[in-house]
């Protein structure tokens, strides 16, 4: 490797990776919500109360409210996480660490390909 080499890699190694705009932000919180929404109030609002009653524990209204109101509040923190990841500042950090939204070897350059 020749000294012009070496400073190319280490400046390009210096230099954050460029962040696209993360596309159809909205549509990722909604799949978020979705696919924590289902499990959670499956959990919370339908199983949990009858292993509950398994028990021979009585399930009062109250506890029903408490159950449902926890499931939406596990899936509104779950969306609003992922809007805030889609924060490029945010998500410049989580490519930083292999957890952006752009998979490593996929040329930061360019845009992924639509499916």
């Amino acid at each position: 490797m020749t000294p012009a080499d070496e400073r190319t890699a280490t400046d390009s190694e210096a230099q954050p990776p460029s962040v696209h705009a993360i596309w159809f932000t909205t549509q990722r919180v909604l799949r978020t919500i979705v696919a924590v929404g289902i499990p959670v109030f499956l959990s919370f609002a339908l199983v949990l109360p009858l292993v509950i009653e398994a028990l021979g524990l009585p399930v009062s209204s109250a506890l029903y409210g408490w159950l449902v109101g926890f499931a939406a509040t596990t899936t509104a923190v779950a969306g609003a996480i992922t809007r805030v990841m889609a924060v490029p500042a945010v998500n410049s950090w989580l490519m930083r660490i292999g957890l952006g939204s752009v998979p490593r070897p996929t040329d930061r350059n360019t845009r992924p390909a639509e499916h």
